[in-house]
């Protein structure tokens, strides 16, 4: 059965995309939720009417996201926070506290786009991927953008 999707889908597809999917997936799945729609005569030539208006959207958010993507690798980030013995943290740095941090830079990014290797526990340097919002064909199908970031120690005055 032929869907035109009406939002993004992983594992699918993107919003305006025509798609060819088994039945059940789209009856119980796809049009309940929204995510689709049937690719009949009249929605086909109704999407045929819109392609150049949903390219010209598509590329604008492309080139806002390369320029995130840009300020993203220049971004150098220093987190202040208690640490111990060993210079271990009371804590972790979390994605929540990066994005913070990122917003008071002046670009708004949503903490899930933030990816950690692993949590951050320890004073020291570390290297953050931001998804940045490129859904452009690369090695790896997905434009992230990498930053840097320091973890010092904060020293309390009283």
């Amino acid at each position: 059965m032929k869907v035109i999707l009406k939002r993004d889908v992983k594992g699918l597809g993107h919003e305006g995309d025509v798609k060819e999917v088994k039945n059940g997936y789209a009856r119980n799945f796809l049009f309940p939720s929204g995510a689709a729609a049937m690719a009949d005569a009249g929605a086909l030539k109704n999407w045929e009417r819109h392609r150049a208006e949903r390219e010209e959207r598509e590329k604008g958010e492309r080139a806002e996201a390369e320029a995130t993507a840009a300020r993203l690798r220049e971004l150098s980030l220093e987190i202040a926070v208690k640490s111990g013995e060993k210079n271990r943290l009371f804590g972790s740095v979390t994605t929540q506290l990066i994005a913070e941090l990122i917003a008071a830079q002046g670009m708004e990014i949503d903490r899930h786009s933030i990816h950690l290797r692993e949590p951050i526990k320890t004073l020291g340097e570390f290297r953050v991927e931001v998804k940045a919002g490129l859904n452009s064909p690369g090695p790896a199908g997905t434009g992230w953008a990498g930053g840097r970031g320091t973890v010092r120690r904060h020293i309390a005055t009283d």
